[in-house]
């Protein structure tokens, strides 16, 4: 890995791009928000984005919790500020897609599952597990965790009853939902590729599986191209803007992320994929900095592209 090159070619694209940046389209969990930046720094980040009037789209593989955790203190920030620039958030990959106003949330669309979908899914997804000899011991206990804790909150007005009834009895092993079915992935890495390979095989042309960190596997509708790359083209269609008018910004190049890093301004905070990128002149750039965490360089690459 030749870390000067890396350095440098992001530095130069972070040039191009600033005086072209009319939108920014934000990977969650691994690219905004860690253990130190959380709502607070997240929101703080977003309101100095709106305040030189250019639009933000989280477009995150949380679905339903984006929806409940995102919205309300973004309409909050754009009520307070009184911005003018549109906002979005797209769950599940970008199998959804809301504009975020001031007081209410407009549907785009919505690629979600029907319950018989979601229950395909997941009898697809516990199939594959079986066949790999993958016990409940072998899963991410952090994956297990957050998912017991999701089937003791309230889902009214989010989540069908119907459709959460599907993984209750599983308690935390995957999480059932209108936009995705999500399973924990096993402790041992060297496992994820041949699970989501597995899963892909089985689960044939409508539904598609992608990793989203080293948690969570997300079984998704297949749309006609990927679905994180659906959610910015049509933000971009709706603003009226160009591919080289969004700086993209993700974690996961290789996996859920794929998607939203393949635009003209993408970069990624993973210093994995300096060592792997195949071809170094290509989207995503790598942001890459020993003295500043993954996220800590994200949040440096924004404040530049808006000073």
């Amino acid at each position: 890995m030749d870390i000067t090159a890396h350095k440098e070619l992001a530095r130069v694209k972070l040039e191009e791009a600033k005086p072209l940046i009319k939108l920014f389209g934000l990977d969650y969990d691994g690219t905004v928000s860690d253990t130190t930046h959380k709502q607070p720094q997240v929101f703080g980040l977003v309101e100095k984005i709106l305040a030189k009037d250019k639009s933000v789209a989280f477009i995150t593989a949380r679905a339903a919790t984006a929806v409940k955790v995102l919205v309300p203190p973004l309409q909050e920030l754009l009520n307070r500020e009184n911005v003018s620039v549109p906002s979005f958030v797209a769950g599940g990959n970008g199998t959804t897609l809301y504009e975020v106003k001031k007081n209410e949330l407009v549907e785009i669309y919505n690629h979600g599952f029907e319950l018989s979908q979601v229950k395909q899914a997941a009898e697809v997804g516990q199939d594959v597990y079986k066949k790999l000899s993958i016990s409940r011991a072998d899963l991410a206990e952090k994956g297990l965790e957050t998912f017991k804790k999701f089937l003791q909150d309230s889902w009214d007005g989010y989540v069908p009853a119907e459709m959460i009834d599907v993984c209750r009895p599983y308690d935390g092993e995957f999480f059932t939902e209108q936009a995705k079915v999500t399973f924990v992935l096993p402790k041992d890495k060297s496992l994820h590729a041949p699970v989501v390979a597995k899963l892909n095989q089985a689960l044939g042309e409508v539904y598609r599986a992608v990793a989203g960190d080293d948690t969570y596997v997300h079984i998704t509708r297949k749309l006609e191209e990927d679905s994180k790359t659906v959610a910015i083209k049509s933000v971009l269609k709706l603003l009226g803007l160009e591919s080289n008018q969004v700086a993209t910004f993700g974690d996961m190049p290789v996996g859920n992320d794929a998607g939203l890093l393949s635009f003209p301004y993408s970069f990624t905070n993973s210093d994995e994929f300096a060592d792997i990128k195949p071809e170094m002149e290509k989207p995503p750039y790598v942001l890459l900095d020993n003295e500043a965490s993954p996220v800590d360089r994200v949040y440096k690459a924004i404040e530049f592209l808006i000073s």
